[in-house]
């Protein structure tokens, strides 16, 4: 079995690596985020939206600029958190943080907004092999999901009534993220899938690696549980971040409202039919902000703000990935 903190050695000179052809998926998932895009335009006029959207203040962007770049420290920290393992080596924190920053980036390019995790498991695995990569990526991505439903169902009754039908979703995310983490941490499931893979050697190998890694985490309890109560703090910068951009477009919109709803707009981001969460995030805003009185040019003015804010920021994991070339 491959050792979980094995570096992987280079390829010997004249073996190809292997490239994944995402050419046609990136083409179609930036055809899918066109047409929800063109869709709600033809819905909100520009002129209303740019009329929203010239109101954000100066001192908003700023502010959100960097709570984004706080939000990628605490990431850092607890990828940290779930790496670590006594006897093995382990990046420090500044360096998952430059990681966390050039998987940030590269969301601008891939499926949903975790399409960046890929990049950072093939960084990271340079220093400590693929299963571990691979594994606390996994679980530090699952555990952000607990800390994402939590301020959702912590708000989910004061605000019910006022979200009527779309309520029925919080409770869906959060039995769909206990489930997602049972199979993860619990993963009998994957014996049979394990037997099958034996016909390939080298799968069978980064498979079983993968989940034995997975099981030493089950056995740190308590480190998983601070992982998520970091979780949750990275989920209210999140929050505040939305909070204070609606604000800066003078939306009266309170934090608890923010607390229940913005959690879900990062839920439905993640569903991998565009490029980057576009067009998705977007109608989520307008569909999820309208029980709160919010207009549908200043919902999408407020979610095109958060995108450019993430993306200005991840303009420096851009120049990290290219100075470590």
């Amino acid at each position: 079995m491959m050792d979980p903190g094995q570096v992987i050695r280079p390829l010997p000179e004249g073996t190809e690596p292997v490239r994944a052809r995402a050419g046609r998926p990136a083409s179609w998932r930036l055809a899918v985020a066109a047409v929800l895009l063109w869709l709600l335009f033809r819905q909100v006029p520009w002129g209303q939206f740019w009329l929203a959207w010239r109101d954000l203040s100066l001192p908003a962007v700023l502010a959100s600029s960097g709570l984004t770049i706080l939000s990628m420290v605490v990431s850092a920290w607890k990828w940290r958190l779930v790496l670590e393992e006594p006897g093995l080596a382990t990046p420090g924190t500044a360096r998952l943080f430059r990681l966390y920053l050039v998987g940030l980036f590269f969301n601008n390019f891939l499926p949903s907004g975790m399409g960046g995790d890929v990049v950072r498991v093939a960084q990271v695995s340079r220093e400590v092999g693929v299963a571990r990569a691979a594994a606390s990526v996994v679980a530090e991505r699952l555990l952000a999901a607990v800390g994402l439903v939590v301020p959702s169902l912590v708000f989910f009754l004061p605000y019910r009534q006022q979200l009527g039908a779309l309520s029925a979703v919080v409770p869906l995310l959060a039995v769909a993220v206990a489930a997602l983490v049972g199979l993860c941490f619990f993963p009998g499931w994957a014996r049979g899938l394990l037997r099958f893979s034996r016909r390939w050697p080298r799968v069978a190998e980064a498979l079983s690696g993968f989940l034995e890694i997975l099981g030493r985490y089950r056995e740190r309890p308590r480190r998983l549980a601070v992982v998520i109560l970091w979780s949750i703090v990275f989920q209210g910068l999140v929050v505040l971040i939305n909070f204070v951009l609606l604000r800066g477009l003078g939306v009266p919109v309170s934090l608890g409202a923010c607390m229940t709803v913005i959690p879900l707009t990062s839920a439905l981001a993640m569903v991998p039919l565009s490029i980057n969460g576009l067009g998705l995030r977007e109608w989520s805003y307008v569909a999820l902000l309208a029980p709160f009185g919010v207009d549908a040019a200043t919902a999408v003015a407020a979610s095109l703000s958060f995108f450019v804010v993430v993306t200005l920021v991840s303009l420096i994991g851009g120049a990290c990935y290219l100075l470590e070339r």
